[in-house]
């Protein structure tokens, strides 16, 4: 929900000042005519304009881009201020012709008509307002966390069952050590004899004498 909020400030800010900036350059239009010194300041307030249009649009494309075309979309508006001021400090500084019947001099220009100062009050301050308007959609692009790169879901894989082999017999330790070879190359010694217990001969006990005669009556 924050991220859907904040896309739109976005978007709405840029196209904000991209139509403020656009109105603003029609107001010397307005007020002094196409004859009006301040009249091609339209063409540097439409560039700007659209240069914040832009940032509408492209602000997904990275931070790098957007302030790039902001960055343009603001020097256009600045110098578009800047060619409407250098009329009134032009006549500040050379002077201006006086009221006629009285002769001009050359190189002088006439004073500002009342619809020329109203253009410029109004232009400038919608100049500035946009270019404001749209460092506030820069901001929140700034501020915007970066979303790590999606990466495709990995794919879990399961190694083929194989056939289980029967295991090997193991022979018991005696049978084996009876039947490998020495290290010489010698057959191995025989086992060896449990030695008996010598024979002990059992005493008898001994029988009576035997008499002869037998006994008389």
């Amino acid at each position: 929900m924050d991220q859907v909020s904040r896309s739109d400030r976005v978007v709405w800010s840029f196209w904000l000042a991209a139509g403020i900036a656009f109105i603003g350059g029609l107001w010397p239009l307005v007020f002094g005519g196409t004859s009006s010194r301040v009249a091609m300041a339209v063409i540097p307030f439409t560039v700007g304009a659209a240069a914040l249009a832009a940032c509408g649009f492209f602000y997904r494309q990275g931070r790098a881009i957007t302030a790039v075309i902001y960055f343009v979309g603001g020097l256009a508006l600045v110098y578009g201020l800047l060619s409407m001021l250098a009329v009134p400090l032009e006549i500040a500084v050379l002077g201006s012709c006086p009221a006629p019947p009285a002769p001009c001099a050359p190189g002088v220009g006439q004073p500002l008509t009342a619809g020329e100062n109203t253009g410029i009050g109004f232009a400038s301050g919608f100049a500035l307002v946009a270019i404001f308007v749209g460092f506030f959609g820069l901001m929140v692009v700034f501020r915007r966390p970066l979303l790590p790169p999606q990466t495709p879901p990995m794919e879990r894989k399961i190694p083929p069952l194989t056939e289980a082999k029967p295991a090997p017999e193991v022979k018991p330790a005696a049978a084996t050590a009876s039947e490998a070879p020495t290290s010489n190359g010698a057959e191995p010694d025989e086992p060896a004899l449990e030695e008996l217990p010598p024979h002990v001969e059992e005493e008898l006990p001994e029988l009576p004498p035997h008499e002869s005669n037998p006994p008389t009556t």
